[in-house]
């Protein structure tokens, strides 16, 4: 049952950003609109970039979530 809500909720999502995006273009200047998804993009892949080396600097250990004998 989570399954098929995620799947869901998911498309619900897609559809939502689309939709949204569609009724931006609609609404106000094309190229404000372009310049804001190019400035988002980049914020997304510095802050994927960023996790990234945080967590190839600091790796899961699991031996630390066990408990000790």
């Amino acid at each position: 049952m989570w399954t098929a809500l995620r799947r869901f909720w998911q498309y619900f999502l897609i559809g939502f950003i689309i939709t949204f995006v569609i009724y931006l273009f609609v609404r106000f200047d094309a190229d404000q609109i372009i310049l804001g998804i190019v400035i988002a993009i980049g914020g997304g892949l510095v802050l994927a970039a960023a996790i990234f080396l945080l967590e190839r600097r600091f790796p899961d250990r699991a031996d630390l979530n066990t408990p000790s004998d």
